[in-house]
């Protein structure tokens, strides 16, 4: 005879149930934790709000460089990355995916926050034991994002002063516009500090020229030398000023230009015809005559030296101030929308919210704490449960 199946749900498996009514009931039952609990966290929100410093947010809008109108503005920004490695911020190009992005990069890269923390003291103002601690802290006072939609820099700094609060979000302003003028972003800024670069070179040049063509003058007993050689070099020294106004032009396209450009090309086959005619014009000059050879030409040649630095000279500061011209026109790669005033109402505690939010927290902590007071309640009204708690105080006990 085979013995009985037990039952899927034997009734001294069963642990006490508590149906919907129950919960409800035990609810009401429990209504002192559930609404003291919610209470007393509300409470402790509201202390704890007044006695937390309080803290200003300051914010300021810039509207980044357009990248659809001049397209050497466009061109010179997409190759920032290579002279983003040149200045010392290293990673610069890979986290820039955009000129907002590139904006964001630069402003949080370590030559601007060093500035900042070096400018406010910020080191003693946070209480940062070194620079990498000042940064971190400067990096959770200052936020920068782009706003959607308008594609708007926006820059908050927080502090517990709202003067310096603006100040500080107005100064990382001014650090990524001096970053932005020491890289030089703008074609025309690359340009003009090309050439002037150029002009004090060739000055320092020209002095040296022209003390040797005096030196040379004075060895040849000729104090007229120059005069002398003006007349037969005219023509040489203007073949050779169009040739240095040529290279100019071909050396300042060649930095934005390939060499497969129309304009390049044009421009190197007129070169390459001036040099041809500047060959035709020294083979057919020679010494004047009863002068001396030798004297004559060392004369001759350090004039021409002199007269070609001049000619370079010229042509270079010519290029410099259409340069600056150029860079005028652009205007700045940035342009500040609004600027941080300090602010009147703090930013941080906001009392509702925090009230609010320990409120929600402590309605359901009372919840789960009535609910679970019932439920023990339950579990000791019967046989049954007072053998579980016994079996979980053993379990639990230490020994």
């Amino acid at each position: 005879m085979q013995a009985s199946e037990p039952q899927a749900n034997s009734p001294q498996d069963e642990g006490p149930e508590l149906s919907l009514i129950d919960l409800v009931v035990a609810l009401g039952e429990e209504k002192l934790t559930l609404f003291l609990v919610p209470f007393v966290a509300c409470l402790l929100a509201i202390g704890l709000s007044l006695i937390a410093t309080p803290t200003y947010t300051a914010r300021t809008m810039l509207m980044p460089m357009q990248q659809g109108g001049g397209g050497g503005a466009a061109g010179a920004l997409a190759g920032l990355s290579g002279m983003a490695g040149m200045a010392g911020l290293s990673g610069l190009a890979g986290m820039a995916k955009s000129s907002d992005e590139m904006y964001i990069a630069m402003m949080r890269s370590q030559s601007v926050q060093d500035s900042l923390i070096e400018k406010f003291k910020l080191k003693e103002r946070y209480g940062s034991r070194n620079i990498e601690e000042a940064r971190l802290s400067l990096g959770n006072a200052v936020s920068l994002s782009v706003q959607k939609g308008s594609g708007m820099l926006v820059i908050e700094a927080s502090d517990g002063d709202p003067q310096f609060a603006a100040r500080l979000a107005n100064q990382q302003v001014a650090e990524l516009a001096i970053l932005l003028g020491r890289l030089s972003v703008t074609e025309a800024q690359q340009r003009r500090a090309y050439y002037e670069q150029q002009v004090k070179k060739t000055q320092a040049t020209l002095l040296e020229a022209d003390a040797r063509m005096r030196s040379a003058q004075e060895r040849s007993g000729m104090p007229n030398t120059a005069m002398l050689a003006e007349a037969s070099l005219r023509g040489g020294v203007d073949l050779r000023s169009q040739i240095i106004t040529r290279e100019i032009q071909i050396q300042a396209m060649t930095r934005f230009a390939t060499a497969e450009n129309p304009d390049v090309k044009r421009a190197l086959g007129e070169v390459a015809a001036l040099r041809s005619q500047l060959a035709k014009f020294e083979q057919g000059s020679g010494a004047r005559p009863g002068a001396n050879p030798e004297r004559s030409q060392e004369a001759a040649q350090a004039f021409r030296d002199l007269k070609m630095q001049e000619a370079m000279l010229e042509g270079f500061l010519r290029q410099f101030e259409l340069a600056r011209i150029d860079e005028s026109k652009e205007g700045p790669p940035i342009q500040v929308v609004d600027v941080a005033l300090p602010p009147e109402i703090r930013s941080q505690p906001q009392r509702r919210k925090m009230v609010t939010a320990w409120g929600v927290t402590g309605l359901i902590v009372g919840v789960v704490a009535a609910l679970l007071k019932a439920y023990l309640r339950r579990l000791k009204s019967s046989p049954e449960g007072k053998g579980q708690l016994q079996a979980i105080r053993r379990s639990w006990s230490l020994r």
